[in-house]
């Protein structure tokens, strides 16, 4: 468990690292766009080729640095008394963490198709991080957040394990001994 000094932003869940690979396809036709509009041969082309070939080589740079982007960004961290939650990009949402209670696991659809139906509307189930504030934390118990990365009701905070690295029993046990961490030092920083 890693230790929070004051000021100093303590990540407690990464985004899904797992997902490098969707990088790839775009690297290609960036890597392919950029060549045909780069070759000698190209300049013998009609501009419209070269036209649509330089938009994709710009569309595939974008969605590549929005993937590196949210593959490097944490989900979850902990900073001067406040769970930083970014589930509403490029927002992040403080909350006090003395209103945050316990990390649970749930479960519900992914947003992603799921591989294993015939019918295309099937959506696959992940394996979610649930944090639940407490009752007393009425100004926080609903937030507008992105639905891909999870939900904000009813005092129930749900990120998607979609988006997440891996959810075990160990990334439970990390995250509630960060809490009672956390809570702890709240309360000494209290008292001195």
């Amino acid at each position: 468990m890693s230790n929070t000094h004051s000021g100093k932003r303590d990540i407690w869940i990464r985004g899904n690292r797992r997902a490098f690979g969707a990088v790839l396809f775009p690297m290609l036709l960036l890597f392919a766009a950029t060549t045909f509009c780069l070759t000698p041969a190209a300049g013998e082309l009609h501009i419209a080729y070269r036209v649509i070939a330089a938009i994709l080589a710009g569309f595939s740079l974008v969605v590549i640095l929005s993937l590196l982007y949210w593959i490097f960004k944490p989900l979850l961290a902990h900073q001067d008394g406040h769970l930083l939650v970014y589930l509403n990009p490029p927002k992040v949402i403080k909350v006090p963490i003395d209103l945050v209670e316990v990390f649970f696991a749930g479960q519900s659809d992914s947003f992603m198709p799921n591989p294993m139906s015939n019918r295309r509307e099937e959506l696959s189930e992940s394996r979610n991080i649930v944090i639940r504030l407490a009752e007393r934390a009425t100004d926080y118990h609903e937030r507008k957040v992105k639905p891909i990365f999870g939900s904000w009701e009813d005092g129930y905070i749900v990120i998607r394990g979609t988006w997440t690295e891996p959810i075990n029993k160990e990334t439970f046990r990390f995250l509630n001994q960060s809490l009672v961490a956390a809570h702890r030092q709240q309360k000494e920083t209290l008292k001195a």
